[in-house]
């Protein structure tokens, strides 16, 4: 079976050698500064998320080429031909130049997807310079910092979801991911059991990433699932000896997750524990819904349905479903719901449809400060991510206001929402 090739291209000395070498976890490929080092295509073999691919990484392209420069661009233009998936990685200190407008419009005819990777973007505040090679029409730029590091693992995440699936592959890492996490004796396990006993219609265990986790995967009408049972959740602080395995299992589900199932003790109501753990899966960019476990031990039932939907309202209005784990109630409502808040953290909202959210908002409610927001768009799913270009960040009050109309908007309860703010246009910048 013959694994799915991935294609560096770019011109020179945009950091394609140090890229590769950072996506395979160890440096194989040369990389120095001096431009034109990769000359012959270079096959590398990496693994992530259980795929594994082929990385080709290829000499600089140079426009108008001569002597050695056009046999090196014959062979990037071979590897570009046969590759799964093509990255045309793109220098961010510089900003777009010929070169890269002359390559992309080449790669538009391909038919291989492209992603445009941004190096060199070292800080969070350089990464909106990214969006300034929108113009290149390939769209949503990556930026990564290859010799840091950064974005390295968003990165491996869009290439392993766009790569083909060779046949005899499993698809295992295709599947909507779920996790279950809450504090210790809260009936995960035992939610859990039942959720996927009565659900299923096939049901495998299989060995995840992280070691002692067992992941169940679910055959649903929409499709399979994936599960992920975890141990008590606690602080570092209170976790001893074998205590804090169950720990770090509990942060990896999370990070491996896309949506995050809280159970908690309903009889308890809201604990801070459980707040802390709310406020890791938002940290994270997970989607978060709330189980009410032990729903049968409630005495004060309207009571605390009320104070349980006030507190969880300010971790993205997450929805709070009623169950016990002991009896069944509720547990029929888990699944579509969880499929929902999946759907919500993956969605992409047009840019016109983000335009309308914030005039609306804007209108309503005129940012502090004299700010002026012009125009805002959509750079990234799951979690959603939004770029507000014309004005700084506003107070925390505001942001939050923000952040709930684009909920409104875009059908997003129980999704985080990242919003950044960009005072003037993108312009390049010099090295």
């Amino acid at each position: 079976m013959s694994l799915p090739t991935v294609a560096l291209v770019g011109r020179q000395n945009v950091g394609k050698s140090t890229l590769a070498n950072r996506l395979l976890g160890r440096r194989e490929a040369i990389a120095h500064e001096t431009p034109g080092v990769t000359r012959d295509r270079v096959d590398l073999e990496a693994t992530w998320r259980g795929r594994t691919f082929r990385i080709v990484d290829t000499g600089g392209y140079v426009h108008a080429a001569r002597g050695i420069d056009v046999e090196v661009a014959r062979q990037a233009a071979r590897a570009t031909a046969e590759a799964d998936l093509i990255l045309l990685v793109v220098d961010g200190q510089t900003g777009p130049v010929e070169e890269d407008a002359s390559l992309a419009r080449r790669l538009r005819s391909v038919a291989a997807p492209v992603l445009v990777v941004v190096n060199k973007i070292d800080t969070e505040r350089e990464e909106t310079d990214s969006l300034q090679f929108h113009r290149l029409g390939l769209g949503d730029p990556v930026p990564v910092s290859a010799l840091h590091g950064r974005g390295s693992g968003d990165l491996l995440d869009r290439i392993v979801d766009l790569l083909p699936t060779r046949p005899g592959e499993p698809e295992a890492d295709r599947e909507p991911r779920f996790a279950l996490v809450g504090r210790p004796n809260v009936g995960k396990s035992s939610l859990f059991n039942r959720l996927v006993g009565e659900e299923r219609s096939v049901v495998f265990e299989d060995p995840g990433t992280t070691r002692d986790a067992v992941d169940a995967v679910v055959q649903w009408p929409g499709g399979a699932v994936r599960f992920v049972d975890t141990a008590g959740f606690r602080r570092p602080a209170k976790v001893h000896g074998v205590e804090y395995f169950g720990f770090v299992r509990a942060e990896r589900a999370i990070e491996r997750a896309h949506v995050a199932v809280l159970v908690l003790d309903a009889s308890d109501g809201f604990t801070a524990e459980d707040k802390r753990i709310a406020a890791r899966v938002m940290e994270a960019g997970r989607g978060v819904l709330i189980a009410a476990n032990k729903w049968d031990l409630v005495e004060e039932k309207d009571r605390t349905f009320k104070l349980l939907g006030e507190e969880i309202a300010v971790y993205a209005r997450a929805t709070v479903l009623r169950t016990s784990a002991r009896t069944g109630l509720g547990v029929h409502r888990l699944p579509p719901a969880l499929l929902q808040v999946h759907v919500a953290w993956a969605r992409r909202a047009p840019t016109a449809a983000v335009n309308d959210a914030l005039q609306a908002a804007v209108s309503q409610r005129p940012p502090p400060g004299g700010a002026r927001y012009r125009y805002g768009t959509q750079v990234a799913a799951g979690p959603p991510e939004f770029v507000i270009f014309g004005g700084r960040a506003p107070d925390a009050s505001y942001r939050r206001f923000l952040e709930n109309r684009f909920r409104q908007a875009f059908d997003l309860d129980g999704v985080p929402i990242r919003l950044r703010f960009r005072p003037g246009r993108a312009r390049a910048r010099g090295r």
